[in-house]
């Protein structure tokens, strides 16, 4: 997946190219887009696996 590509095949029609936008603007959508997917990340991450009870 290219998320900054420049490719249009995407079929967003009238969006800017990243490179089109103000520097302000990538900053700002880099830093909310990172932090979305960390706490994505940190929501679904699964649970460590517990160590198997062995006794009988």
């Amino acid at each position: 997946m290219d998320l900054f590509g420049s490719s249009l095949s995407n079929g967003a029609i009238g969006a800017p190219a990243w490179s089109e936008l103000p520097a302000e603007a990538r900053s700002a959508l880099t830093i909310l887009m990172t932090r979305l997917i960390l706490d994505h990340a940190a929501t679904t991450a699964t649970p460590r696996a517990k160590e198997a009870d062995h006794d009988l």
